[in-house]
């Protein structure tokens, strides 16, 4: 065995290190596809110290998204991207890199050796997907990718991370969007990519891949590309981008947070989908708790099981701890399985040579096979061959009865065709004069558009009128709060009047006394000459004063007067104004009524503005609809023309052939049943689309009727327009009996101008007077004061008691006069408030003139508008009348047209008759026909067995193809058990270089454990105690060691075992197979 060993070349560790060796997870994956013929062409090129692979594969069928995703070589299982552009500038050097389309889902790639695959290659400088290098991850958390993986899991996993990371980070940052989805098991893909979970999550991985490809700034690039390939990979492609950028299970916009308003039910979705997601987290949250305790669970169960070590090392310049040697009953138990696995190499090596012998006899066998079946092929082509000529001749004979049938009903659509190319000319009539109409119905609407505009600036000044209106109110509440403080002053003065009056009655009491006091002192003439000159100051100056207060007596009544004479215009002013009320009153009745004809008549302009919308459109759908049937008609006319009169020749040549022998009208029935046959199958044709354009004619013919009636309609809208209009020109009328009026509004509003300028010339005297009696109360109040002084000089002087009579006299009457100015105070300042009133409503009063002028004008600009429209109305109806006159034409037309059917119909009698002499020369040849049916029955019958032993056949070909595959299989997968060998020879050989070290190394350690018993036997310490602790950890190691190349012995025992098993079932199979087949090419021979 160790010679056999030694003769073979068996792997070294370079082979297993070289990315492009047979013994590499890649080459493994190359070997496979170029075994199975997948692969036509590889090339192996170095470029930048980096092996390259090119090769394209042979296959059509497309099951699977094709996505384009470049796969580094170092291991095709391995993506990369670098850290210093995030996904958007993935840099991993001047490398080639393989262009993967996948064709099949990732899942069987592998798994079902890797059958529907496609692979494609396209060199791309610097990048896996060489995105725009705008935004870079400036974060220090990200890694270089290692280019040179070797087989490492650990540095696969790490490449892995990486892109992951990126990729995550580019959904966030860049394209705001969150990945949902479970991320794909970077662990598993490292360890283990071959396995169908791997192929799961190496799927996962591509979709965000293929997502940040068609979302990134180079998309248009991906989607070009995309657009050469096929329309199905095309629509697969579609498929997978809408799983990433449209299925929010997989990717959550995050977009909607910026946008300011949203609508509830995008809400609802979204608030849906946040809800279906917290509860996936929860769940993954749940599960992921409970491994971590179970794994915690498992780590102090193994930390208690691991006894800690209760001595260290006592010096640093002694020698390591060494290991206890192996034992020599553990020595035994290796060699015995070293044995016993060189006796299972040596088993499976001599199955693996008898299954090769099987397989070479196998491969010869098959190709004999497949000789024979294209022997048989050949046979089966000429065989289907006969059979299909005999089936079109049967054919051939069936249309040819059928279309017979069918000649008299494409005569009656014929005929009916002929009767609709007359409505044509109807139909072009109509059309001009639905042109015309819509030439109308524009001009109207412009017009109505302009009263449109006309009407909105009315609506902006009624506003404006509006707002004044407002203000004027918020005036009179002003004024009247003044009146209202007016009338309380006025009370007040009252009051004073009151109290001058009472102090006016003491005054004369004491008067009075006064006199009788001077009488007495009259009679005394003892009084002094001093007295008397003192008597005649008093008497001058009172004198004086009486003077004075004269002249303000005869002032005050003038102003009186004058305030009598304004009060008389004011009440007449005041008469006026109610007048002028009440006429306001009934022209905003007016207005009122106004404004709703207004409202009306906007009704009335919509709705013809809609209706001439319509009718544009009906218009140019009519249009279209009569070049259509135009077209059709002079189409269908051709058609029918040529095929009329290939019927006549053919009738003519039935009748001239009819004379011949009956052996010569066979063979001549036979070439005009061909020639017929393509005439009917041109014919059947040509009915199918004349039934379509029939069809359609009907549609279009009903849409016509459907217009004539909206015609109709318009014209009982027009008969509604000119009763408006007639209502319009009485309304008109009244209007002018309004404008009338107005008139003389405005006449009196110029009287009542005047009068205005009158009563504010009055006011302006009131005022004065005001300020004059605020003057003259200041007087009466030195006048009390007066007062005062004389009482104590009247009992000086009782000789001027006559004079003061009079003077109370006087103050009577002035108290008096005050008490009327008073009043008439008040009565102007109530006219002076009317008069403002009056104001305010003059103003308003020529606002509503105005606004009543406008609206007559544009009544006038309407009823002039409406006076056209009932002018181009009645040119419609005189359209409509000439209209009518044609109609009548055309029935008359339609009249002799039935009459040139009739004749047509007398004719097709005629060739009714010939067509039965016909059909009796006919059924002399359908007896002979019949004896060739009958021929050709039994030929059919023979086809019949021949087309099922060709299913047969085909069937068993199906079987042998099928056979050839799986023998192929079976060669790849004994190549591949061959490598599997060759690999377990080189571990056998490094396992016995290791035990020899072992051994080695366990001397070595022997007698380092004699030096370190001696030692310790001199501090005097218990060797047999330290020993049992060394040896309870190095038994726990060894016992690790050997399980865990115990399982992987018996992994790689069960699973050849199981190929074994697997290829032994499938030889019997194709053994099987083979002696069916053998079988059945005997019966067939035979």
């Amino acid at each position: 065995m160790g010679q056999a060993l030694k003769e073979e070349k068996l792997p070294t560790t370079e082979d297993f290190q070289d990315e492009a060796s047979p013994y590499s997870l890649d080459g493994f994956i190359l070997n496979l596809l170029m075994s199975r013929g997948l692969l036509t062409a590889v090339v192996f090129r170095w470029e930048a110290d980096a092996v390259c692979l090119e090769c394209s594969v042979e296959s059509s069928s497309l099951l699977m998204r094709p996505e384009a995703v470049r796969l580094y070589l170092p291991s095709v299982t391995e993506l990369a991207l670098s850290s210093r552009g995030s996904l958007e500038e993935a840099v991993i050097g001047d490398v080639q890199f393989v262009n993967l389309t996948i064709q099949q889902d990732l899942i069987n790639v592998v798994t079902r050796d890797v059958e529907m695959l496609s692979l494609s290659t396209e060199y791309t400088n610097n990048g896996l997907f060489s995105f725009s290098s705008s935004n870079r991850d400036p974060r220090p958390t990200n890694q270089r990718v290692n280019k040179h993986v070797n087989n490492d899991t650990y540095l696969r996993v790490q490449n892995l991370t990486i892109l992951v990371r990126n990729i995550k980070t580019y959904y966030q940052e860049v394209l705001q969007q969150l990945i949902v989805m479970n991320l794909p098991n970077v662990l598993m893909i490292g360890k283990d990519p071959l396995s169908g979970k791997s192929m799961d999550e190496i799927k996962k991985l591509l979709l965000l891949v293929l997502g940040c490809a068609v979302q990134c700034e180079r998309k248009e690039e991906f989607i070009e590309r995309i657009k050469q390939l096929d329309i199905e990979t095309q629509a697969a492609i579609v498929s997978h981008i809408q799983e990433v950028t449209h299925n929010q299970e997989n990717v959550f916009d995050l977009q909607w947070l910026e946008l300011p308003d949203m609508a509830p039910e995008e809400l609802e979705s979204l608030s849906r989908n946040m809800v279906f997601h917290l509860k996936r987290l929860i769940d993954e949250r749940d599960e992921c708790t409970e491994v971590i305790v179970d794994l915690t669970q498992e780590r102090d169960y193994l930390q208690s099981q691991q006894p800690p070590s209760p001595l260290k090392a006592p010096s640093p310049d002694s020698s390591p701890n060494p290991a206890n040697p192996l034992s020599n009953e553990d020595k035994q138990h290796l060699a015995v399985e070293l044995a016993d696995t060189k006796a299972k190499l040596r088993r499976i090596r001599q199955e693996l040579e008898e299954k090769s012998e099987q397989l070479v006899d196998c491969k010869h066998e098959v190709e004999q096979l497949t000789l024979e079946l294209q022997k048989i092929k050949q046979e089966n082509i000429h065989l289907a061959s006969d059979a299909r000529s005999a089936r079109a001749y049967r054919d051939e004979l069936d249309s040819l009865r059928e279309k017979a049938n069918r000649v008299e009903r494409l005569e009656m659509e014929l005929v009916r065709c002929k009767e609709k190319l007359h409505d044509v000319e109807f139909y072009k009539a109509r059309m001009e004069e639905l042109r015309e109409d819509n030439i109308i119905l524009i001009e109207t609407k412009a017009m109505l558009e302009e009263q449109l505009t006309m009407a909105r600036a009315r609506g902006d000044k009624l506003h404006e009128l509006e707002k004044e209106n407002l203000q004027l109110k918020s005036k009179l509440h002003d004024v009247e709060l003044d009146r209202d403080t007016d009338k309380k002053r006025i009370e007040e003065l009252m009051e004073e009047n009151m109290v001058l009056e009472i102090a006016q009655k003491q005054s004369m009491n004491e008067s009075a006394h006064l006199g009788w006091e001077l009488e007495q002192l009259s009679k005394s003439t003892d009084l002094a000459d001093t007295r008397k000159s003192f008597v005649f100051e008093l008497n001058e100056c009172a004198s004086s004063r009486i003077l004075k207060l004269e002249k303000d007596n005869q002032s005050l009544q003038n102003t009186i007067q004058e305030l009598r004479d304004a009060s008389l215009t004011s009440r007449e002013s005041s008469l006026k104004f109610v007048e002028l009320e009440k006429e306001n009153q009934q022209l905003s009745k007016k207005i009122e009524k106004l404004q709703n004809q207004i409202e009306k008549e906007k009704q009335s302009n919509q709705d013809l503005e809609t209706l001439s919308e319509e009718l544009i459109k009906d218009k140019k759908q009519l249009q279209v609809v009569m070049e259509t049937l135009k077209a059709d008609k002079d189409r269908q006319i051709k058609d029918l023309k040529q095929e009329n009169d290939h019927l006549n020749q053919v009738v003519l040549s039935l009748r001239q052939r009819s004379q011949v022998s009956s052996e010569a009208r066979v063979k001549d029935i036979e070439k005009e049943n061909k020639i017929l046959h393509e005439t009917v199958t041109e014919t059947s044709s040509k009915l199918s689309k004349m039934e379509f354009e029939k069809k359609q004619l009907q549609k279009d013919f009903d849409q016509v009727k459907e217009k004539v009636e909206r015609v109709e309609e318009m014209e009982k809208e027009l008969h509604r327009l000119e009763r408006e209009n007639e209502q319009l020109t009485k309304k008109a009328a009244a209007m002018k009996i309004v404008t009338e009026k107005v008139e003389v509004l405005e006449q009196e509003n110029g009287n009542l101008e005047v009068e205005n300028r009158k009563l504010r010339k009055s006011l302006d005297t009131l005022q004065n007077i005001s300020i004059r009696l605020g003057d003259l109360e200041r007087d009466n109040k030195q006048l009390d004061e007066e007062n005062l002084e004389l009482r104590r000089v009247v009992e000086t002087m009782r000789f001027t008691s006559t004079k003061m009579a009079q003077i109370e006299a006087e103050n009577k009457d002035l108290e008096r006069e005050k008490e009327d100015l008073r009043k008439n105070v008040e009565m102007l300042k109530a006219m002076s408030k009317k008069s403002e009133r009056l104001e305010l409503s003059y103003q308003s009063v020529n606002s509503e003139n105005q606004r009543l002028q406008q609206i007559v004008e544009n009544s006038s600009k309407k009823i002039q508008e409406l006076e056209k429209e009932v002018q181009g109305m009645e040119s419609e109806n005189q359209v409509l009348q000439r209209n009518l006159e044609e109609l009548k034409i055309s029935a008359k037309r339609l009249e002799r047209l039935e009459k040139e059917n009739k004749a047509l119909e007398q004719e097709m009698s005629q060739l009714e008759k010939d067509k039965k002499m016909l059909e009796k020369e006919t059924k002399r040849l359908w007896q002979q026909v019949e004896l060739k049916d009958a021929i050709l029955d039994d030929s059919t019958v023979k086809l019949a067995v021949a087309e099922k032993e060709n299913k047969t056949l085909e069937k068993e070909i199906a079987r042998f193809r099928d056979s050839s595959n799986k023998l192929k299989e079976f060669e790849k997968d004994n190549k591949d058990l061959i490598k599997q060998v060759t690999i377990d020879k080189r571990t056998l050989a490094t396992l016995r270089e290791d035990l020899v070290l072992e051994k080695l190394k366990s001397q070595q350690l022997s007698s380092e454990l004699d030096k370190l018993s001696q030692e310790l036997e001199k501090i005097g310490l218990n060797k047999e105690l330290l020993l049992q602790d060394d040896n309870g950890n190095d038994d726990t190691k060894y016992k690790i060691l050997e399980s865990k190349t115990e399982s992987a012995l018996k992994t790689t025992l069960a699973v050849k075992e199981e190929k074994i098993a697997m290829l032994e079932a499938q030889v019997k199979d194709s053994l099987n197979l083979n002696q069916q087949l053998q079988n059945d090419l005997n019966m067939v021979r035979g």
